[in-house]
């Protein structure tokens, strides 16, 4: 994250952050948790890189909005929910869930948080989310679910910082 807030940092820097951050590469630590899970823990090391993934999408997120829309500390916080989120951008005239894949940082979300705290098991909400994933079951196939979500959500941060870039 920037070492300076959004006061202090001029239009032009921010304009330019934004710009500069379409390059941010979202993937990075999670492929690098999969080349380090070898064979052997394939599943397991792209189960822990959806989580990665996830965390990165969020991080960068956050930096993101924050400094576009000039949000305080509380706010930064809140944009982490899904219902304030809407609503802080909607306040600013972005419709969240009209951005491409806005359903898919949803479902990212509830993935990781079914990872960490549901012990892999599929929850109602991500019942069917893949064909091959049914409510109460573990879930299976983290290295497909790992190829749909990456794209899916890059081409998501992407679309967002478009709608950043043109409200700025």
């Amino acid at each position: 994250m920037t070492e300076q807030s959004p006061e202090q940092l001029s239009d032009i820097e921010i304009l330019d952050i934004l710009k500069s951050m379409k390059n941010d590469k979202l993937n990075v630590e999670a492929n690098q948790i999969i080349r380090d899970g070898g064979k052997a823990g394939r599943q397991e090391a792209h189960k822990q890189a959806l989580v990665a993934l996830h965390q990165s999408f969020e991080e960068k997120f956050v930096e993101a909005v924050t400094l576009a829309l000039h949000l305080n500390s509380t706010q930064a916080k809140k944009i982490r929910y899904k219902k304030d989120r809407i609503r802080i951008l909607k306040a600013q005239g972005i419709d969240y869930l009209a951005i491409d894949g806005a359903e898919t940082a949803q479902v990212l979300a509830q993935i990781a948080q079914a990872i960490t705290r549901e012990d892999a098991t599929v929850t109602e909400d991500l019942h069917n989310v893949f064909p091959f994933w049914k409510q109460g079951w573990p879930m299976v196939q983290f290295d497909n679910a790992y190829k749909i979500l990456e794209d899916d959500i890059l081409i998501h941060y992407q679309a967002v910082l478009e709608a950043l870039l043109e409200k700025y």
